[in-house]
């Protein structure tokens, strides 16, 4: 045996090193087993759902927008195109289909890269390693991480096909701007479907991973074609593309095209809401549902168009005779609400200027006064209960006890003066408030409180005269909806904005249909219909006209005290629409800024855009109305059968029981005439009456 003394110092270091080895291959086989006890289970990774944005679409299959934390879109592989996979691997894994989760080649090559350069020239992180770390890692740069991820990778490899790996990461990856997955990113970037892209536009899709911001070609365009280009350099090394094509395509400019803006805010934040109530935020943010709404994006398109350039003048007319108490910092704020009057269905609503600046919904959420967009209510109240719109009121001052203080209330008219004997047609179809107080004195309050509750009016009501003046706050969608019934022959519909809703997997998760409940005669609703379209034709809504609009169409203006709210609610045989423009703070919009001269334009503009192309259709009669409803040519000073010697007269609708059957008694012979006093526009109340929320009505 040979001596230990005898040893070289050249053994000594081969035992020595034999230990360190073995040591250092110990070390990391107890690394990576410490790791492999930590690593999440793979196994059922094709069936993980990552988190998918909710699609809201309008009544015509169009996409209006989405809610997301991670906006995303999950598609097969098959519907992703060649170009893009090949792109995508070209640029970010060139020996995909050849490793096995780690590219130990193109690690060596990363590293001798880096090392010439003197810095990170180039990762050596394969496809399967980036989706490893998505799934399930942090982005945090440790050893650590680089164990688990490398461990996973080969674990991924190990369970799913190229295929199978390459779809969930098309899937999963970030592309910037908010998108997740290819499909987001194409409609995101481009406007299309991805299966829809052009080789370039999957060029610069797959450009984009490596550093969204840095890429992002809306916010750096040359940055972005400069590393689309060298994406497209790499197809062409990786034979995916020719070099003239290469060529070709470098030289197509960028052109985007984002859909994913946030469309009608108000009505998403609607609809948002509810779904938030029924599935809850993870299912509405994360789980992909697609939500089908009535909305119609044409028609709400119209809508915001015709806002804002309504309000841009309301603005221009304030400024001119803007008041020294009114500060030139506030904005005039606008509401607009349409829905089919036959089923509820909302069709476009604004809730507001701006709904970055507010969120507040003032097409549901405010309540203001009505002025005299609430009177038809008063009237339809007055024919359930025989009444009828030939009836005759005078027309003359009257002092009414303010039941609070009990000082006289003097209500009186627009133009201040007086028209002596007046049909209730007439008092509608020109607001005139004298009328209307009497009417309401001598029906009592109650029968009016019960129609408004019937018509759909949910708010408090306050039970005094000053009702007739619409001093009880109700909101824009419960007057829409209170018109609707009128529009929709006596039946009441509630409002919806949700048809639909699917879960990612298509399951249909709810199905909703109108809810309809007849409220009102029908004839009722006929004959203020009918009177509602004078108001349009000749009375305080005529500037509809003026306008333009030809439709067939009904509505009433509103207007309160001091010009503080202008309102207009007013509808066609299949579209009804009201709008509302004032102040947050209920100060005056000033002068001229009534509801016909202020918020009808805005009506008149939409409602050109809605019925555009579409012939003309007149209000149907009820069924049977042939034998309930008669027509009559009536005297206007006396409400009776129109004689040969009445000069101002009128065909009237009545219902066949309460149709006069009487002559004129007044207009007997020749020269005979009571009133002489003409139509003329608009009433108000006086504002020193002494009874609280007294309004200037129109």
């Amino acid at each position: 045996m040979p001596n230990e003394k005898n040893k070289t110092p050249v053994s000594h270091f081969w035992k020595y090193l034999f230990v360190a080895a073995f040591a250092l291959v110990g070390a990391i086989l107890g690394v990576v087993y410490a790791h492999l006890q930590e690593l999440p289970d793979i196994t059922n990774l094709n069936e993980f759902k990552p988190s998918q944005a909710t699609r809201i679409y309008d009544i015509n299959g169009d996409l209006v927008s989405q809610l997301w934390l991670e906006q995303r879109t999950l598609v097969p592989l098959d519907k992703i195109p060649l170009s893009l996979q090949q792109a995508v691997i070209s640029i970010e894994d060139q020996r995909f289909y050849e490793h096995f989760g780690i590219d130990v080649i193109g690690i060596m090559r990363a590293f001798i890269t880096n090392v010439a350069h003197g810095g990170v020239q180039e990762g050596a992180s394969t496809i399967t390693m980036q989706l490893a770390r998505n799934l399930f890692l942090t982005p945090e740069r440790t050893f650590s991480r680089k164990v688990r991820e490398a461990l996973l990778s080969m674990q991924i490899e190990k369970n799913y096909s190229k295929q199978q790996i390459l779809e969930m990461y098309l899937n999963q990856i970030y592309f910037g701007e908010g998108a997740y997955g290819c499909e987001s990113a194409a409609r995101t970037y481009f406007g299309k479907h991805v299966e829809d892209l052009t080789v370039p536009e999957c060029a610069m899709l797959a450009a984009l991973p490596k550093a969204p911001n840095n890429y992002d070609p809306y916010k750096k365009p040359y940055d972005a074609l400069k590393r689309r280009n060298t994406v497209l350099n790499a197809m062409a090394e990786n034979n995916c593309i020719t070099l003239q094509q290469a060529t070709d395509y470098k030289n197509t400019p960028i052109e985007l095209k984002k859909i994913e803006v946030q469309n009608a805010p108000y009505f998403v934040e609607f609809v948002r809401q509810q779904l938030e109530a029924r599935y809850g935020s993870n299912a509405v943010y994360k789980g992909g549902l697609s939500v089908y709404t009535t909305l119609d994006m044409k028609l709400q398109e119209a809508a915001q168009q015709a806002m804002e350039k309504g309000l841009e003048n309301a603005e221009a007319l304030a400024r001119k005779n803007r008041q020294s108490n009114i500060p030139i910092n506030q904005s005039i704020q606008g509401a607009l609400l349409s829905m089919d009057p036959h089923t509820g269905a909302i069709r476009a609503m604004i809730g507001g200027r701006d709904f970055r600046q507010s969120v507040f919904n003032r097409a549901i959420q405010a309540k203001r006064q009505p002025g005299s967009a609430f009177k038809p209510i008063i009237y339809a109240a007055a024919i359930e209960n025989g009444y009828t719109m030939a009836d005759v009121f005078l027309d003359s001052p009257v002092v009414y006890p303010d039941p609070t203080t009990g000082k006289p209330w003097r209500p009186t008219n627009f133009s201040t003066k007086f028209r002596g004997p007046t049909t209730l047609h007439t008092a509608l179809m020109y607001s005139i408030n004298v009328v209307t107080i009497k009417l309401l004195d001598k029906l009592g309050i109650q029968p009016v409180v019960s129609m408004a509750r019937r018509l759909g009016i949910t708010t408090p009501i306050k039970p005094n005269l000053s009702l007739g003046l619409g001093t009880s706050e109700v909101t824009l969608q419960e007057m829409v909806q209170a018109f609707s019934v009128f529009d929709n022959q006596g039946v009441r519909v509630e409002p919806f904005a949700i048809l639909s809703v699917k879960d990612a997997s298509g399951r249909v998760l709810e199905s909703n249909s109108p809810v309809a409940q007849e409220v009102l005669d029908p004839q009722t609703a006929y004959i203020m219909t009918h009177t509602l379209q004078d108001v349009v034709d000749h009375g305080t809504g005529r500037l509809v006209r003026l306008l333009g609009f030809t439709y067939p169409a009904a509505g009433k203006t509103g207007t309160t005290n001091d010009n503080v709210d202008a309102w207009f609610i007013g509808y066609t045989p299949d579209l009804i629409c009201g709008v509302w423009v004032g102040y947050d703070d209920r100060i005056s919009l000033g002068k001229k800024q009534t509801g016909g001269e202020t918020a009808a334009p805005i009506w008149a503009d939409f409602m050109k855009a809605a019925t555009e192309g579409k012939p003309e259709k007149d209000f149907p009669l009820p069924n049977g109305s042939d034998t309930e409803l008669v027509t009559k040519r009536i005297c206007m000073d006396s409400g009776l059968l129109a004689g040969p010697y009445c000069l101002r007269v009128r065909d009237e609708i009545f219902k066949k029981e309460t149709a006069p059957t009487k002559f004129c008694n007044i207009h007997t012979g020749p020269g005979t005439s009571l009133s002489g006093s003409s139509e003329t526009e608009n009433s108000q109340a006086n504002p020193n009456t002494g009874v609280g929320d007294i309004l200037l009505l129109v």
